[in-house]
């Protein structure tokens, strides 16, 4: 590897806090996913669907589908993550590749 080139973690970890590179090659950020709700969602669904009511057939499918797009948007941040750590950065003209 040439010496103009940096793994982009490792040159963003040495870069001075007030640094404006700081903020430009930060690493995305990683929300919390959170499954408790929509398991909790098709708990309802279910104890609903036991007491008669076909309402719980509607809650548990849409508790289903809040946590099947919960778990994608996991993914993505997760796909997301992986590039930035395999990127590098040219420390000749500061471009990311």
């Amino acid at each position: 590897m040439s010496p103009n080139v940096a793994d982009l973690p490792h040159y963003w970890a040495s870069l001075p806090a007030d640094s404006p590179l700081k903020g430009q090659y930060a690493p995305p950020e990683v929300p919390q996913a959170s499954y408790w709700l929509p398991l909790a969602a098709v708990a309802v669904g279910v104890l609903l669907l036991v007491g008669g009511s076909l309402a719980g057939l509607l809650v548990v499918a849409g508790a289903g589908t809040w946590g099947v797009l919960a778990h994608r948007s996991a993914q993505q941040v997760e796909a997301k993550r992986t590039a930035w750590e395999s990127s590098h950065v040219c420390l000749a003209c500061t471009g990311t590749f």
